[in-house]
C-alpha cells in the first residue's frame, strides 16, 4: 500500500495501480523499455493491473514474467468495462493511468487519475477527467515511486 497525506487534498490509500496499455505503457504494441523496471519496483507496494483492448495483440507476450495482472477487454463498451474494473477493485484504493477516450471514466472514478500526453496524444475527455497530466509514462510512474513529487503537484 502507498499512503500519501496531501495538504488540502486529503489522505490517499492506494493499493492498486491500473494502467492502460497502448498509448500509455506501449507504442504500436511494444512496451517502452524503461517501464518494466518501474513496474517491478512499484509492484512491491501496489498490485499492478494492465487493462487493454490489445489493438496489436501483443500485451500478453510483452507482460510475461512481469508482476502484473493483464485483462484484455471483452465487452462492446471498453469505457464502461474499465470503469467497472476500477469499481470492483474499490475505486478509493486505485490510481489509474491512461491516455485514450476509453480511459476517461476509469480516470474519473479512481482515487487518483493520471493522464499521459505522449506520442499518441491523449483524449480531451481523459484530460479533463484526470487529476494530473504528464508528458511521459515514466513521469507518471515516477510520481508514485517518488511520492513527494505527487504531493508537490496536488497540494492546495
Amino acid at each position: 500500500m502507498l499512503q500519501l497525506d496531501i495538504p488540502g487534498h486529503g489522505l490517499l490509500r492506494l493499493q492498486n495501480l491500473v494502467l492502460d496499455y497502448n498509448g500509455t505503457l506501449a507504442l504500436d504494441g511494444t512496451m517502452f523499455k524503461t517501464v518494466k523496471d518501474c513496474l517491478n519496483r512499484l509492484s512491491e507496494h501496489l498490485d499492478v493491473h494492465v487493462l487493454t483492448s490489445d489493438t496489436f495483440g501483443t500485451v500478453v507476450e510483452q507482460c510475461k514474467s512481469m508482476p502484473v495482472q493483464v485483462k484484455v477487454l471483452e465487452s462492446a463498451d471498453h469505457t464502461a468495462e474499465k470503469a467497472s474494473y476500477i469499481t470492483q477493485l474499490g475505486s478509493q484504493y486505485v490510481v489509474a493511468v491512461g491516455n485514450g477516450a476509453n480511459d476517461s471514466k476509469m480516470l474519473e472514478q479512481a482515487s487518483l487519475g493520471i493522464v499521459v500526453l505522449g506520442p499518441e496524444g491523449c483524449s480531451g475527455r481523459s484530460l479533463v477527467a484526470a487529476d494530473v497530466v504528464v508528458s511521459r509514462i515514466e513521469d507518471a510512474l515516477g510520481l508514485l515511486l517518488y511520492p513527494q513529487r505527487l504531493i508537490a503537484t496536488l497540494r492546495r
